[in-house]
């Protein structure tokens, strides 16, 4: 039953995983990088002071992470926070 349910669980969690991985990968980054400098830039800079937090991490996890992040920090709108989550990505080289 344990097996089962741990089975399960991993199942789930990489239907999560690769059905949100498209969403950050259809953002612009060109994009992203004009939404960072109208709405970011402003309080934060330059986004060398954002990027160390999460560059070395996994791409996926730390887009995910961004989206729910964004989503609740001025980036309401799933667009803009899709080409801003493909910028910072490239920025840091995930």
């Amino acid at each position: 039953m344990l097996r089962a349910l741990t089975v399960a669980a991993l199942a789930f969690s990489a239907g999560l995983t690769s059905a949100a991985s498209p969403a950050f990968a259809a953002g612009d980054a060109a994009a992203g990088e004009a939404v960072y400098q109208s709405a970011c830039a402003r309080c934060h800079r330059s986004v060398e002071r954002i990027v160390p937090l999460f560059a070395g991490q996994d791409a996926s996890a730390t887009a995910a992470y961004l989206d729910r992040f964004l989503a609740d920090h001025k980036a309401p709108d799933a667009s803009s926070r899709a080409d801003l989550i493909a910028y910072l990505l490239k920025v840091s080289g995930l």
